[in-house]
């Protein structure tokens, strides 16, 4: 099993009462986000996934690097995923 970091950042801070969690996995992405959602409630998958696929409208960094361009099946000890909602404005 592997530790890692999971980061909320603005409304989902709010949405789920919490800035972080700490999990234990198996090394995957989709195993973090699953097991996020044990603490979290399910509705948190939804939050990061659709259709078993990385939400393109989340930024979501893996140890600072983007999920598109990081390793999502090898996650090693501390890692720090941040997730962060979509943001709108003017």
């Amino acid at each position: 099993m592997v530790k890692v970091k999971i980061l909320l950042f603005a409304t989902l801070r709010d949405k789920f009462g919490r800035k972080e969690v700490v999990v234990d996995c198996d090394g995957t992405f989709l195993d973090a986000v699953k097991k996020a959602a044990e603490v979290l409630g399910p509705e948190f998958i939804d939050e990061v996934l659709s259709g078993g696929k990385v939400r393109e409208d989340r930024i979501i960094l893996i140890n600072g690097r983007h999920v598109q361009f990081a390793n999502v099946d090898r996650l090693e000890e501390g890692t720090v995923i941040s997730v962060f909602p979509p943001i709108a404005g003017g």
